[in-house]
């Protein structure tokens, strides 16, 4: 099987540049190591290819301009798909789809601008919140922003304004066990750690504190994660989720192909599987 690899570009892997070349890096290897041929290419060359000459596609780009092109012809060979990964991006766009699926997330709204376009309760009172730029896939730490009061939030949604801004979305923080999770949709790979265990892109962790280590139910985890997975096209994927005292679950990101920093090797191996079809 003749199959390419597309990287993540540099700009999208802030804090995470290692991790994640050596989590592509890994996959090819294993791809190679099944017997397959392997082409890789930057994402910044992924508009410029024939993707006729290829079986499988497996990509990690974050680019938003390119994505969008390339995903009004994306085809079925394309392990994320490019669509679905659009959509991990768009923090408002990921909430509303969670939410048609009935996965706990904490409340919400989104919008453009100045206006609230939607309410997961409407009329509802948020604080503390964190404030996420929709536009794009998150760069800097400046992309999500955690406010504790009215007055904060509006110094925060002032500085979306200047940046320029458009979409946006606005999230409910739940107090908990932050945890981070990591799997391969259509394999039994699955692993979670308590975030402040892991590597952090922004130190945005610290927010939860000291984990209490409250029971939770993994597999249901997993199931929900997986639901998620399915629906987006984007079966290579990791993403955070809170826990409450008495075993709550509220998803408050999810993330095509991340790095897999902790777990590495396994997810290699899952990942290489599920690109090849043979899982």
């Amino acid at each position: 099987m003749r199959i390419l690899g597309i990287s993540r570009g540099l700009i999208y892997s802030p804090n995470l540049v290692g991790n994640d070349a050596a989590i592509f890096t890994a996959v090819v290897d294993e791809l190679r190591a099944l017997g397959h041929e392997v082409k890789t290419i930057r994402e910044e060359k992924m508009t410029e290819v024939d993707y006729d000459q290829f079986d499988r596609v497996v990509t990690m780009a974050r680019n938003g301009e390119m994505m969008r092109r390339l995903g009004e012809n994306e085809t079925e060979k394309f392990v994320n798909s490019l669509n679905g990964g659009l959509i991990c991006q768009s923090k408002a766009m990921l909430a509303l789809e969670m939410e048609r699926l009935g996965i706990p997330q904490p409340r919400f709204q989104c919008g453009h601008g100045n206006d609230v376009y939607y309410e997961s309760e409407p009329g509802m009172a948020l604080m503390p919140v964190w404030l996420k730029n929709s536009d794009e896939t998150a760069v800097t730490s400046d992309d999500i922003l955690f406010c504790k009061t009215e007055k904060e939030y509006e110094k925060a949604m002032l500085k979306y304004r200047r940046w320029g801004v458009d979409t946006w979305l606005l999230q409910e923080h739940q107090t908990g066990d932050l945890v981070k999770f990591y799997g391969v949709e259509g394999t039994d790979f699955f692993h979670w750690q308590y975030a402040s265990s892991g590597h952090s892109k922004f130190g945005l962790e610290k927010i939860n504190g000291t984990p209490k280590g409250y029971s939770f139910d993994v597999k249901l985890m997993k199931a929900y994660a997986n639901q998620l997975a399915k629906s987006l096209d984007t079966p290579i994927y990791g993403g955070d989720v809170v826990i409450g005292k008495n075993g709550e679950m509220w998803f408050i990101d999810f993330n095509d192909f991340p790095s897999f920093s902790s777990c590495r090797e396994q997810a290699a191996k899952a990942i290489a599987k599920r690109v090849a079809g043979n899982s």
